[in-house]
């Protein structure tokens, strides 16, 4: 069975939405979330402002979309944003946390350096070490994505 492509928006520019749409194979991202847009992942940074926009956009989707939420930096997160992701965790399918790679700010291209080291392997030992982390995140957001948007079974009786 083939899934339909998600549709993955970032709660505003610059958050992260082609990181993800990279994590996933997607062939694109949607850019900005705008109101009313029906989603399927939609990202925000870990920046209080930023998961608070995200989940009251989520909370408006007819089907609540899996929240990614990137790290904007190499640091631990804020304890609102800590207070807000926990919060919005039984609201939302699943929660991703997509980790800071301070490797990718020194390449022209971090998508396709991304794109390259994840999903060009066959094996996942095959996956450079500096990579594992988003291969990681990857591995979780799949999960999340496929089991949103695939149908639900009907159970005989």
């Amino acid at each position: 069975m083939t899934l339909p492509v998600p549709r993955i928006a970032g709660i505003g520019g610059g958050v992260g939405t082609t990181l993800v749409a990279t994590l996933l194979a997607a062939p694109f991202d949607a850019g900005e979330y705008q109101s009313g847009d029906q989603v399927d992942v939609l990202v925000c940074e870990s920046v209080t402002g930023s998961v608070a926009k995200a989940i009251a956009a989520g909370m408006m989707q007819p089907i609540v979309p899996v929240l990614v939420v990137v790290d904007d930096c190499g640091r631990p997160w804020p304890k609102t944003v800590r207070q807000r992701v926990e919060m919005a965790r039984p609201n939302f399918p699943r929660v991703v946390q997509v980790p800071w790679l301070e490797r990718l700010r020194s390449v022209d291209d971090p998508h396709a350096v991304l794109a390259e080291a994840l999903h060009s392997h066959t094996y996942l030992d095959e996956v450079p070490g500096w990579a594992m982390p988003m291969q990681k995140a990857a591995a979780e957001l799949t999960a999340a994505v496929t089991t949103l948007l695939t149908p639900a079974q009907e159970v005989p009786e």
